[in-house]
């Protein structure tokens, strides 16, 4: 029985993308849909037994496929929120088929050899240069030089050259958090005065089975360079949390760092009062603060959606509140960016309307004007 319901959901979703209704071709995300539908096809038609967990993915896909095609209907984004539901459904679509793909792979081996160009794929379909890469082109960020000078002032102000502060940035989803923190990172002057520099995502991996708290200490030893061996070593020799947080306090003493935590979830109160230090009554594992040294001007930026989850941490005085861009050319060049190709070739009697409608749209959310130039340039002529 549960065969055949795996096999009516695939026989449903297939009857989307293949039907009669040519409108569907023009929903958001048409061409993972149909990336997702191939492998799915192949996994289908192998001799093995489905896998459970497709059934949940093929109620998934049915179901934000219809979203799609509601929106679909509404001739276009009308709002910032749109955008961000179409960014959520295609970080959704590419852990599925990233999934499936794993799942295909064990069902018809390629002698356990992967091509390059796949490799690249998936790295850029998963969108996980936020765990891998804090590098971005500066000459295609627009809008945010106000907020380098003010971060920048924040993190070299002479007066507290050698005392710890954190610093927490924060916004909605879309606005910009991270590349602004990519931006500072890169700093000349940055670069001059710290290291070492790191940077870790706070957000769970998908690959992560463990306690959070320990998933993140750990990344942030091997940042540091700690070989993965010693990190399991010094967990399952030197009394888990507690020897790791050691660990990571020796690697940093007498240093003045630089560590970014971005996209800060854990509302665990464990994480708060970065600034604190570790008294007699206290253990290491008692706080994520006992880990970061404080005496030699040691920095820590975090990014976060949650502002009482910012202020916990770094304290409320201590908070930068990223706003939408104020500056509608600054919209428009990330446009324009995004679409690869000059917008006047394809709409050269109503450009200024255009423009207009960009800059309404995407509400000041630099992610959602980049994915409104996405969206245009799959439907460049190629």
């Amino acid at each position: 029985m549960a065969q055949e319901i795996e096999h009516y959901l695939m026989e449903k979703f297939k009857k989307v993308l293949d039907g009669k209704d040519k409108s569907i071709s023009k929903i958001p995300r048409y061409n993972q849909f149909q990336e997702i539908k191939s492998l799915l096809v192949d996994i289908f038609s192998s001799f093995s037994p489905v896998d459970s967990s497709i059934r949940d993915k093929l109620y998934y896909l049915n179901n934000v496929v219809t979203e799609c095609q509601m929106l679909t209907r509404k001739h276009g984004f009308n709002s910032p929120e749109e955008l961000l539901t179409i960014n959520r459904i295609r970080r959704e679509l590419n852990k599925i088929k990233r999934e499936l793909k794993a799942t295909k792979d064990k069902l018809q081996p390629n002698n356990g050899v992967s091509s390059s160009q796949d490799t690249e794929t998936s790295s850029r379909d998963t969108g996980i240069s936020r765990w891998t890469t804090h590098v971005v082109d500066d000459s295609k960020v627009y809008g945010f030089d106000d907020n380098v000078v003010s971060m920048e002032k924040l993190l070299l102000e002479k007066e507290s050259h050698d005392r710890f502060k954190a610093v927490g940035i924060v916004g909605r989803e879309g606005i910009g958090k991270t590349t602004l923190c990519q931006l500072i990172f890169n700093k000349p002057e940055v670069k001059n005065n710290f290291l070492p520099r790191i940077w870790v995502c706070m957000a769970r991996h998908p690959d992560d089975n463990e306690d959070p708290k320990l998933a993140i200490v750990k990344r942030m030893l091997m940042q540091l360079g700690v070989e993965k061996k010693m990190v399991s070593f010094i967990f399952n020799e030197k009394r888990g949390l507690e020897g790791l947080l050691c660990a990571l306090h020796l690697q940093l003493v007498g240093k003045r760092y630089l560590i970014v935590l971005d996209d800060a979830r854990e509302t665990d109160t464990w994480y708060g009062k970065l600034d604190s230090c570790l008294t007699s009554d206290k253990k290491w594992d008692d706080g994520f603060a006992f880990g970061l040294p404080k005496g030699n001007g040691g920095r820590v930026i975090v990014t976060s959606r949650n502002e009482e989850l910012a202020k916990m941490m770094v304290g409320e005085e201590n908070i930068h509140r990223l706003l939408p861009l104020s500056d509608p050319e600054s919209c428009w060049k990330i446009f324009e960016d995004a679409v690869e190709n000059d917008p006047i070739l394809f709409y050269p009697s109503d450009l200024e309307d255009l423009k207009l409608e960009i800059n309404q749209k995407c509400g000041g959310l630099p992610l959602a004007a980049k994915m409104m130039g996405q969206a245009m340039h799959e439907q460049v002529p190629k």
